[in-house]
């Protein structure tokens, strides 16, 4: 015969429903994937994060992580107005700049970057090439443009797409990044053979006091501002293979370098503080009185334009400098790196199948007091279990589907205890039956 009943085992049925479609879903869903590498980051319980994605070539692994007690501040040549006339002209023409960088070269440079955009009317043409021979006689120079989304997109610059990475390789949801696909300006210097690019500002983006943008999108490729560029450049990194973003989580900076972290629009939050910095004026490289100990600090070097009488944007920018290049090279550095072994999906799913049933045999005694003890006590159990596997190096089947199976065998049990469901009895356990709900009813009333 067919008779309404409440059986307990349909909250197992669900839980693990649940559990295992989180686990499938889970890395083909980024919102899913990022919870589930929080619950194991926390779990780990050290200063880290989970990187990898599980494949042979990706493995899971604990990157430890530490930060840097203090960074040298970042040296500044800047452009005053100059009334000593050391150059022919302010801005300074190609002629003064090729001797500026020369001078460094002899010095012991290694690269240097542009924060304001070169750019003249009529420069003379030997005195170009001589400058932009000057720029490839350092490992890297990175001149800095101001970049905007235009009706008349052109295609990326030499300098910009040698320091660019395909837009195909961001990870996560990458269609928030700024889009870019001109120059501002008039013909504007692109340098020598082996020189990089960068951007100081987007002009069709609007600047915020708190952050600065990182990246930004033109066509197939993804370019740095130019204190993320000079930074890849110190250190010797390759854009296109040594440099990881996962929008919003962090940019990663070789194997051991910085973690920037960055927000799904690919800013950096800045320091609220102001740090120092080391500023020489820029004529005091003609004049030969740049300190020894300003060319040979391990930080970057970057020529601003800080003339009151020359571009606002450009001022506001210098002054702004300190303040991103902090948030660059304050960021974690990788310490240590521990491999985490993946479970393969049929453990996991069996795991699971095991706690949907103890969560089910637990949850389905008692009121709804003694249930929800149950539930969290199971709770608890399971998140000691996950914690014992992580830090003794069995790994774990992912966290989130685990921790998801004591929740959802709760709520389908009080749920179930409210809705009749139709079970199937055999015949000839009617009587049996009846007799003993009729028991549990006679007790009900003398209590």
């Amino acid at each position: 015969m067919i008779r309404v009943g409440h059986p307990r085992w349909i909250g197992a049925a669900v839980a693990f429903a649940v559990a295992a479609g989180i686990a499938l879903l889970s890395p083909r869903v980024e919102r899913l994937e990022r919870m589930d590498r929080m619950l194991h980051e926390r779990l780990a319980g050290v200063d880290g994060r989970l990187v990898g994605d599980g494949t042979p070539g990706s493995p899971r692994m604990i990157e430890r992580r530490e930060t840097p007690a203090s960074v040298v501040p970042p040296r500044v040549l800047f452009l005053d107005d100059d009334p000593h006339g050391y150059f022919e002209r302010m801005p300074p023409p190609p002629t003064d700049l090729m001797v500026v960088l020369a001078r460094l070269e002899k010095a012991g440079l290694g690269s240097i970057g542009f924060g304001y955009p070169l750019q003249w009317e009529m420069p003379d043409t030997l005195a170009v090439e001589a400058m932009r021979g000057a720029m490839d006689r350092y490992d890297r120079a990175v001149i800095g443009y101001v970049v905007k989304d235009s009706t008349a997109p052109v295609p990326v610059p030499p300098p910009l797409l040698r320091a660019s990475m395909p837009y195909a390789a961001v990870e996560g949801d990458a269609t928030k990044l700024p889009v870019v696909n001109g120059v501002v300006g008039l013909a504007p210097e692109f340098g020598g053979e082996r020189s990089w690019g960068g951007f100081t500002r987007i002009e069709t983006e609007g600047e915020e006091e708190g952050r600065a943008y990182l990246l930004a999108r033109w066509s197939d490729r993804v370019i740095f501002s130019v204190p993320l560029a000079l930074e890849i450049a110190r250190r010797g990194l390759s854009p296109e293979s040594d440099v990881r973003v996962r929008m919003g989580g962090e940019i990663a900076l070789g194997a051991e370098g910085p973690r920037i972290p960055i927000d799904f629009r690919a800013r950096v939050d800045l320091p609220e503080d102001e740090p120092e910095r080391t500023a020489v004026p820029a004529t005091a490289v003609i004049a030969g009185e740049v300190p020894d100990d300003f060319l040979s600090a391990d930080a970057p070097l970057l020529l601003t334009d800080e003339r009151l009488l020359g571009d606002k944007a450009n001022r506001r920018w210098a002054q702004r400098l300190p303040r991103v290049d902090a948030a660059l090279r304050r960021s974690p550095l990788v310490t240590g790196r521990e491999e985490v072994p993946l479970w393969p999906l049929p453990a996991v799913l069996i795991f699971t199948l095991v706690l949907s049933v103890a969560g089910a045999w637990l949850s389905g005694h008692g009121g709804l007091r003694r249930r929800a003890l149950s539930a969290l006590g199971f709770g608890a159990g399971v998140v000691v279990v996950l914690w014992a596997m992580i830090r003794g190096g069995i790994g774990a089947p992912m966290p989130l589907a685990m921790l998801s199976v004591p929740a959802v065998v709760f709520v389908a049990a009080l749920l179930l205890e409210a809705v009749p469901t139709v079970e199937v009895v055999r015949v000839r356990e009617v009587p049996r039956k009846a007799a003993k709900e009729g028991g549990k009813r006679r007790r009900r009333k003398r209590r």
